[in-house]
């Protein structure tokens, strides 16, 4: 059986990233891009709607009418970034299992990214479901051990809870590989993770955790550096700290607002970071998934032999 390490899994997008510098700036060009869709569209919505959105950001509650515009404005977007999440992830499991492939920088737009997306918007309705069957359960354990107290019910619907969460877990690690088997193998393949992940969930979890965590430090770290250098030259051109918070989340749907010098810095900073984190997310699962492929096609050959 081949061995191989989860740290060195979950360092695998950084190290392909670092060792590329073109291709990365190419994959920020492109979610700098996209995030000026995005932009567009939320500017380009009616009036209504961008005050419904307004009020959203404000933490403030809306009317079930200003809810419905709302999402309705913001569906496209939401599709659009679940697709330019997928488009990222083909691109990350076709340098590391078809580099050899026709592409720009690994970027394409084709079934490979459908797939991908229609796995995803699956498995979104898959935890959806299994969430709601869940709370259901536990409601009804919940009412069944009333009659015993309330303190026992208080007990069965936290132990309850904790297990549902648990297996919730254990779940999505299992099936953490549909998504790769879904590229390598050209069609969609929800459950066959269970069985290709037989073996290798704690280390699949060491992985993902860790990628999780270093993308999180080198979040931090370019937050803090751009907070720093930005908030010295606010404060050199007689602006004030309080400025920073707009850069960071400007508050009006306005042009001119994201075309403010220190906003669009933040932006390119961002779609920076986020070409990283895009790499380093996927890139764990397609790591260990190449191992354990290696492993079936030697027992395969063993069988055969």
């Amino acid at each position: 059986m081949t061995t191989y390490s989860a740290t060195d899994a979950a360092l695998e997008g950084f190290r392909f990233t670092r060792e590329r510098p073109r291709m990365l700036i190419v994959w920020a060009l492109f979610l700098l891009t996209a995030n000026a869709v995005g932009i567009g569209v939320m500017l380009l919505a009616p009036k209504e709607v961008q005050e419904a959105l307004a009020t959203i950001s404000s933490q403030e509650t809306p009317d079930g009418r200003q809810l419905m515009g709302a999402l309705g404005a913001v569906a496209p977007v939401l599709l659009l970034g679940l697709l330019i999440q997928r488009t990222m992830d083909a691109a990350v499991y076709r340098l590391m299992l078809r580099p050899e492939e026709k592409s720009f920088f690994f970027l394409r737009l084709g079934a490979d990214e459908l797939r991908l997306a229609a796995l995803r918007l699956i498995f979104v309705m898959m935890a959806i479901l299994f969430l709601a069957v869940v709370q259901f359960g536990i409601v009804i354990l919940g009412l069944t051990a009333l009659a015993l107290g309330d303190t026992a019910r208080i007990v069965v619907t936290s132990i309850t809870e904790l297990a549902a969460w648990i297996a919730f877990l254990v779940i999505a690690v299992r099936l953490s590989l549909a998504s790769v088997i879904t590229f390598e193998r050209k069609r969609l393949s929800i459950f066959e993770s269970w069985a290709v992940t037989r073996g290798h969930a704690t280390r699949l979890l060491g992985a993902q955790f860790l990628a999780l965590c270093c993308a999180a430090v080198l979040g931090i770290l370019a937050f803090v550096i751009f907070s720093s250098v930005s908030g010295a030259a606010m404060l050199a051109t007689g602006g004030s700290l309080a400025d920073l918070r707009r850069v960071m989340s400007p508050e009006n749907l306005e042009l001119r607002a994201y075309l403010n010098p220190f906003v669009l810095a933040w932006t390119l900073v961002g779609s920076l970071f986020s070409a990283v984190y895009a790499a380093a997310i996927p890139a764990p699962g397609a790591y260990i998934y190449k191992r354990i492929r290696g492993d079936v096609a030697e027992s395969d050959e063993g069988t055969r032999a």
